[in-house]
């Protein structure tokens, strides 16, 4: 009972902080093509940029992109099939990286967005090639950061047998969540933000109020999405879109990210040809709450350089 309250309390502060940060932006949501609802924020006029979250995250690491962006673009913020601010569909194994790139496309066609920079960020990396893949008319340029094309658990393993073992486990606990859930409530509480900083984060960038954010998130989430949504990351190669991107792309890792390791990256970066390269300097999985100005100021650089007449239009 007591851990339900704090859950409940917790989630509270968790909206009102969402709220708070993002009180600038119109709140939307749209049918996708199986009738789950999408939800998704809206703010700014100009050349368009949609940002693609990770998986068990949203967007709230995206403020700072926000902010920085919004007077001179429109920024597309959205949040995947089965997590919280959208709907949870009716069949989980409908949360493919396909079919997030479908919900994208719905997203876009209520906004009236015809062409737009898509950035991905972690499993978002996944999605925005999907998206190019099924869609490359509507892109202008790509901007993956710290995401794989494939290996969804390379900072594991580069073995298959291992990445199809963690996707049976993950799936496994998609329909035993009761398995992990008394793991929701530690999410929560105030020692995981010095445990986090300990184990992946940059202890000296990464603000508190940040990662605040993030845990509530992830316990304020339907644990039987979040995991069929890791498992769909496991599964996902987009090995073949690599060689075939035509549109500007800017590639952004972070030095020490140790969940998509730099080789990934690197790979990349040798597939799609033209692409640009940018490495943060002592920057984790995290690097868009890290240090967003480094990357608010790569990513301006690349518009300016490449889309500057539409950017003027």
């Amino acid at each position: 009972m007591l851990g339900k309250m704090y859950l409940k309390r917790k989630f509270k502060e968790y909206d009102q902080g969402m709220s708070e940060l993002f009180a600038d932006c119109d709140e939307q949501s749209v049918e996708s093509f199986d009738g789950t609802r999408i939800a998704y924020r809206t703010v700014g006029e100009g050349l368009p940029l949609v940002v693609c979250p990770g998986v068990f995250t949203t967007y709230m690491f995206f403020h700072y992109m926000k902010d920085y962006f919004s007077p001179r673009h429109q920024v597309i913020l959205w949040d995947y099939r089965g997590h919280p601010d959208s709907e949870v569909p009716a069949d989980l194994e409908s949360i493919t990286i396909e079919n997030c790139a479908r919900d994208l496309k719905a997203v876009l066609d209520d906004a009236g967005v015809d062409k737009a920079i898509v950035i991905g960020f972690s499993m978002g990396v996944m999605t925005i090639l999907e998206f190019y893949k099924r869609y490359r008319k509507r892109v202008l340029g790509l901007i993956p950061i710290n995401g794989p094309y494939a290996e969804g658990f390379g900072f594991v393993s580069e073995s298959e047998t291992v990445q199809d073992a963690l996707v049976s486990g993950l799936e496994f606990l998609s329909e035993y969540t009761w398995l992990v859930e008394w793991f929701r409530p530690i999410m929560v509480t105030p020692i995981n933000i010095p445990i986090a900083k300990r184990v992946e984060l940059n202890p000296t960038l990464c603000s508190d109020e940040d990662m605040k954010l993030y845990f509530d998130y992830a316990a304020k989430m339907d644990w039987h999405a979040g995991f069929q949504a890791l498992a769909a990351m496991g599964k996902y190669d987009g090995t073949d879109i690599l060689d075939k991107v035509k549109v500007p792309t800017l590639l952004i890792c972070g030095e020490n990210d140790t969940w998509t390791p730099k080789r990934i990256a690197d790979e990349m970066h040798r597939r799609i040809k033209g692409s640009e390269y940018t490495t943060i300097p002592g920057g984790s999985h995290a690097t868009p709450a890290e240090n967003p100005e480094m990357i608010n100021f790569r990513i301006d650089l690349f518009l300016r350089t490449h889309f500057h007449d539409l950017m003027e239009a």
